[in-house]
């Protein structure tokens, strides 16, 4: 049977959670030579994605992607991390992405939500409004 990276993923979590700290570097180890005897050492990389989101999630980190029309300075991403901090309830991790598309303001995605507070989307919006 194969597995799926998260699979793999969640296995290690686990096995890293249960192991005292002095044991790590062992069952790291001992998890490299299984993926290479099952012939998954070439999907390493989208493992170490998924034992990242995973360990993310058990830390209570959530991870937002706002997009913008330009580059925010250093303040104003820290004001709409607090922002998210506070509605989420939890710490947020920001990634930013910058499509000039969308003119202006800022688009927030998060979990299966998306926040438009763009310039476009607000334009799309009044348009559709006058239109019905």
């Amino acid at each position: 049977m194969k597995y799926t990276p998260k699979q793999y993923a969640e296995a290690l979590h686990r096995a890293l959670q249960e192991t005292h700290p002095d044991h790590h570097d062992r069952v790291l180890d001992n998890f490299v030579f299984f993926l290479q005897q099952r012939g998954s050492l070439g999907r390493f990389a989208e493992i170490e994605t998924a034992f990242v989101d995973i360990d993310r999630v058990s830390k209570g980190i959530k991870t937002a992607e706002i997009t913008t029309a330009r580059k925010l300075a250093h303040n104003e991403e820290e004001k709409i991390m607090k922002e998210l901090n506070s509605y989420l309830g939890s710490t947020v991790e920001l990634k930013t992405k910058i499509d000039e598309g969308i003119l202006g303001g800022v688009v927030v995605r998060f979990d299966d939500k998306l926040i438009d507070g763009s310039i476009k989307g607000n334009l799309r919006n009044l348009k559709n409004e006058l239109n019905t």
